[in-house]
């Protein structure tokens, strides 16, 4: 995917052509002819082809189990999906992968840059054998209030849900977000009027519809309107139950030997009020630090922000706490479209001071 990283395979393949003879003479014999062993990176391999190509992926976290930053190099230009296009039809039989991420790693929004789109398609479709999986946030309101009384309801049982996500054309009514993974979507959920069950073609059509989105590795789940008035409880309840079996456990990367405080807790280690004073911080982890900054200052200066807005409700915390964006850009680039457009914006000025939380909670 890179310069550096060409020139240090082809260094590891000098180093063992001069270990192993029989590699070097393997590597002699087949460097005779048109089609010989090459190693090149993705800006210069246009116009090779090869009955097997291996392709080594260079992005992943920096160790395992870690952040994924969403740094793609030339995948990330305007042309960048162009490049991946030529690499990835480079082979006449098959591809081998070399990857230490997984298309879960990669965030996608309605901003993301084609190259980057098609780098988490191609991954997914390596994952599953699914192909035309993009997702995609249109930024498009509920239909009715029928969505939004569902929408309010998940986000009481701990899910938050984007309404009006197209898919291949199609347009889910809610897709409900992985809590411990915010980059990936559990379920979709089609809240379906009184009339729909009258309009026969509407429901034929919508059959169709839904195996097609199911093909793609959706799970759809409907709740009808009149149901959902009569009993809306008995109508979420096997919702909210499979979606706590499908939800991942949330990356976190708090030491082992602190546990979570109450605020209370919190107020006995430090009454110094507004002015946070890092150092007598030491002791906290970094979520406590966070979660202390959060009700000493931000609520104090806006008491009456709702809590699916604040900066720091608890899917904005995880995400800060598993990316750890230290500037302005990192966190632009790292946290999700959706997350911060829900942020009340007035909150938003804290930022710098969250950013030196991290940063100094990172350098201890």
């Amino acid at each position: 995917m890179n310069m550096e990283q060409r020139l240090q395979i082809e260094r590891a393949i000098e180093t063992l052509s001069k270990e192993d003879p029989i590699f070097r003479n393997a590597l002699e014999k087949y460097s005779i002819g048109h089609e010989a062993l090459f190693v090149k990176n993705l800006e210069n391999v246009q116009g090779d082809e090869r009955d097997v190509i291996l392709i080594s992926m260079t992005y992943g976290p920096h160790e395992p189990g870690g952040k994924v930053f969403q740094r793609f190099g030339p995948i990330n230009s305007d042309v960048g999906w162009r490049r991946l296009n030529v690499l990835l039809t480079r082979s006449r039989k098959r591809m081998h992968i070399f990857t230490s991420m997984t298309s879960n790693d990669i965030i996608i929004g309605p901003t993301t840059q084609r190259g980057v789109r098609a780098l988490y398609e191609f991954l997914h479709y390596c994952e599953t054998g699914l192909l035309h999986p993009t997702i995609q946030n249109t930024g498009r309101p509920p239909d009715s209030d029928f969505e939004i009384a569902v929408m309010n309801a998940l986000h009481s049982e701990g899910f938050e849900c984007i309404p009006q996500v197209g898919v291949a054309g199609f347009f889910i009514d809610l897709a409900v977000i992985d809590p411990g993974n915010p980059s990936r979507y559990l379920m979709g959920i089609e809240c379906d009027g009184a009339t729909y069950h009258s309009a026969k073609s509407t429901r034929d059509r919508d059959r169709l519809r839904q195996a097609i989105l199911e093909r793609l590795g959706w799970k759809i789940r409907r709740i009808w309107s009149t149901d959902w008035f009569k009993n809306p409880k008995g109508e979420l309840a096997p919702i909210i139950r499979e979606l706590h079996e499908l939800k991942s456990s949330p990356k976190t990367y708090v030491s082992e030997t602190k546990t979570d405080i109450g605020i209370n807790e919190l107020d006995k280690r430090n009454s110094r009020g507004v002015l946070i004073d890092f150092h007598s911080l030491d002791e906290m982890s970094l979520k406590e630090k966070l979660i202390h900054f959060d009700h000493k200052v931000i609520r104090k200066e806006f008491p009456n922000t709702p809590e699916n807005k604040r900066l720091l409700r608890p899917a904005m915390l995880e995400m800060l706490m598993e990316y750890k964006p230290t500037s302005k850009v990192e966190f632009l680039e790292m946290i999700p479209l959706y997350l911060r457009e829900a942020t009340e914006k007035a909150e938003t000025k804290f930022l710098e001071q969250i950013f030196q939380l991290i940063n100094s909670n990172s350098s201890e």
